[in-house]
């Protein structure tokens, strides 16, 4: 039986998540949904928060839920790099929040900075 399986490697800003052969995988980009199989054209897309479902050898499906990032495939090989992942869905509110929280964590504190630096030069 002829190899029907295209090379799957999931990375994040943390190095290699996850690395497969598989016959077909499922994901969605600013384009829709798109299912992947072996000899597809190659292209390069933006990936949108949604899940990633990945056939297995034994006929199952292995589901990652993803944030956004960039999938490109070329010579069967399928690369998706991605902000974050996980096998439970991700709340996008809460890494929202967090995120608008460290940014005004970050802006106060060059305020502080910035006040400290005057006050020194003052002396």
């Amino acid at each position: 039986m002829a190899n029907k399986n295209i090379n799957l490697v999931i990375s994040t800003p943390n190095g290699v998540y996850y690395q497969t052969k598989t016959p077909i995988v499922t994901f969605s980009t600013t384009e829709g949904q798109i299912g992947l199989m072996k000899d597809a054209l190659p292209f390069i897309a933006a990936l949108v928060p949604s899940q990633i479902i990945i056939k297995e050898e034994n006929n199952t499906n292995k589901i990652f839920y993803i944030d956004k990032g960039i999938v490109e495939f070329k010579n069967n090989i399928l690369s998706l790099i991605v902000n974050d992942i996980d096998s439970k869905p991700i709340d996008l509110e809460k890494k929202f929040e967090q995120a608008k929280q460290t940014k005004y964590a970050i802006i106060e504190e060059l305020y502080i900075k910035k006040k400290l630096a005057e006050k020194n030069n003052k002396n």
